[in-house]
């Protein structure tokens, strides 16, 4: 694992993996994966946003509220049936628009709709891209992608009024420098703003790059945690000690709150939840949606492995993350194959550290793949 994650991506690309895999040059995701430097300008945004998570805690929580409310009711007494897959994509719909775009648009519900029909087309799209043959996906691949242009084009009549109304306050200049009005939202929509600007790009023109990236940006965002949250939420209930176990997460994060209630729940204080942390490492381990770490070999002249196996040019290498989850001798004691909600609190107490297991992948667990390119 340490030697391939260690090789450059002149050697071995995990981006053309990546690519291949979700059949990026034919679909929608083409804006991005056709150019360099517009992937590095991507995963580097997605990085910047999520440091600065921390200042927007009350919001998150004030739409993480609305947002229950709106879709799962506060009726405590009385059953109420919800598709819970579709649930969880427009609850990740709303809070991850508060953030890109703010308020009111993440409450449009025009625009929530179609940025969670989007998120949840878009693999579709790939994986019917990958069961075509080769020679016919530029000739089919059009109509495949015509779903997700139309929701595509949905949003952008959302969000261009925002657009034009933000750049109508501060020149182009301006905002290419980085001097925007002080009163303009600091937000990943003005971001993406911004480096139109430095582009010499309008984005304030119909069906412009900066809505298409936005459009991409927020199904990166949507699906993945959508998923996660759903696959987790089936875990514990379908675990026959279900009601201990959300007893047990309930009461450590009304203890946590009662610690100190004036305190906000930023990352730190989220990573000092080790029972909740446990659920979701459990849950990803399971149910990963990454297929592990896998690169495209770009150099010319091929590489050797460090076992002595020759990979020419054009050939993947790679671990497989399924295996691994599901290997007895990495996860001993419960069956690797069951949901164990605290399987990760089991370990040698030197290991348990504060802090995001969940997030922090290595050689044993790495459901989103593992190193920099890491989704």
């Amino acid at each position: 694992m340490q030697w391939l994650v260690k090789q450059p991506a002149s050697v071995l690309s995990q981006r053309e993996s990546n690519n291949d895999f979700l059949a990026a040059k034919h679909t929608f995701l083409n804006c991005v994966a056709a150019d360099d430097n517009e992937w590095t300008f991507v995963v580097n945004l997605i990085k910047d946003i999520t440091k600065e998570l921390n200042n927007k805690t009350n919001d998150v929580l004030e739409e993480i509220q609305l947002g229950l409310g709106d879709l799962w009711g506060n009726d405590t007494h009385n059953w109420k049936e919800v598709d819970l897959l579709d649930m969880c994509l427009e609850m990740m719909s709303r809070i991850v628009s508060r953030v890109y775009v703010g308020l009111p648009l993440c409450r449009n519900p025009a625009y929530l709709g179609s940025s969670t029909r989007f998120a949840k087309f878009i693999l579709v799209e790939a994986l019917l891209a990958q069961l075509t043959p080769k020679p016919l996906r530029p000739l089919f691949s059009p109509l495949l992608a015509q779903y997700d242009w139309m929701h595509f084009k949905r949003m952008d009549r959302c969000v261009n009024p925002i657009i034009r109304e933000r750049a109508s306050k501060s020149s182009p200049m301006a905002m290419a420098e980085g001097k925007q009005d002080p009163d303009q939202p600091n937000d990943l929509l003005s971001r993406l703003m911004q480096e139109a600007y430095k582009r010499n790009d309008d984005p304030c023109r119909s069906q412009s790059h900066t809505t298409k990236l936005l459009a991409i940006l927020n199904w990166a965002a949507i699906q993945v945690q959508g998923i996660t949250i759903e696959n987790t939420l089936i875990d514990i209930a379908h675990t026959p000690n279900s009601l201990d176990i959300q007893n047990q997460l309930r009461e450590e994060a009304s203890a946590a709150d009662r610690a100190d209630p004036s305190v906000r729940w930023t990352r730190a204080e989220v990573g000092k939840l080790a029972k909740m942390d446990g659920v979701l490492a459990e849950s990803l381990r399971l149910w990963g949606f990454g297929h592990g770490v896998i690169k495209v070999v770009v150099a010319k002249e091929g590489v050797d492995l460090p076992t002595g196996e020759h990979i020419p040019y054009g050939g993947k290498v790679g671990i497989g993350s399924y295996g691994v989850h599901h290997d007895e001798e990495v996860y001993p004691g419960e069956s690797p194959f069951k949901f164990d909600p605290f399987r990760f609190l089991n370990e040698k107490a030197e290991e348990q550290k504060a802090g995001l297991k969940f997030a922090a992948t290595n050689e044993n667990y790495f459901p989103f793949s593992h190193g920099k390119y890491a989704w």
